[in-house]
């Protein structure tokens, strides 16, 4: 009765610590003192321990991958008139990242055989206005990333892979998020790997890299 009584009234179903029950006394209390702090050497083992799990770059981690988009589309300087070739399927936070930015999304189709990003769609949307392409994976499946890199590299517009729901795949051997400029990971509490709330930005491009990691010293909060 009691315990039923503790379910009504608990108003945090997502504690991610009081409802892992395998988790010991002893390990709960260690998991709130790290969620209390931020031991920045921590983070940055935690942030080469996942650039080895995709290939040879490095990763930059952030509070919600929203936050890691904002700081790429910072980077392009992405404006008023820019356009933004996302997978028509795609997150409202990827679509409200790029408004911040003051940049204009456009939708290309949905791939009915990956669920992810279609080449043929994406190369029908490219203007000259075209400053970055999203190239989605969708449900753990590799979108038709090569063609699209292709396209890319053709018109020399700046891709990013968004990896979020296919941390692992491979496209020949070779793992997603090592065939565009960077990547976009989420690790959310809907993720494979759950840390409750972040983002990652993993790229082979160190220019980038240093960039992104001086901005993240100098990062705001925002809405």
């Amino acid at each position: 009765m009691l315990y039923k009584l503790k379910k009504l009234i608990y108003f945090n179903p997502y504690d991610f610590c009081g409802n892992h029950k395998y988790l010991k006394k002893k390990h709960i209390n260690k998991l709130r003192k790290l969620i209390k702090i931020e031991d920045k050497e921590l983070v940055k083992i935690y942030e080469k321990k996942f650039s080895k799990l995709i290939g040879k770059g490095e990763a930059v981690t952030y509070a919600s991958g929203r936050m890691g988009l904002f700081e790429i589309l910072n980077y392009l300087n992405i404006s008023k008139n820019d356009e933004v070739i996302v997978n028509a399927g795609t997150c409202s936070v990827v679509i409200n990242a790029i408004l911040k930015v003051g940049g204009k999304p456009v939708f290309s189709d949905v791939d009915i055989k990956t669920y992810g990003s279609s080449a043929k769609s994406i190369s029908q949307k490219i203007n000259i206005n075209t400053k970055l392409i999203i190239a989605q994976h969708s449900f753990g499946i590799p979108c038709e990333i090569q063609k699209i890199k292709k396209i890319s590299n053709q018109k020399k517009i700046f891709l990013l892979e968004d990896c979020a729901l296919s941390l692992g795949s491979k496209v020949n051997k070779k793992i997603l998020g090592n065939f565009g400029e960077a990547a976009l990971f989420s690790t959310d509490h809907t993720k494979p790997i759950n840390t409750f709330s972040g983002g990652i930005i993993y790229s082979n491009n160190k220019k980038l890299i240093k960039h992104l990691q001086k901005q993240k010293e100098e990062i705001k909060n925002f809405s």
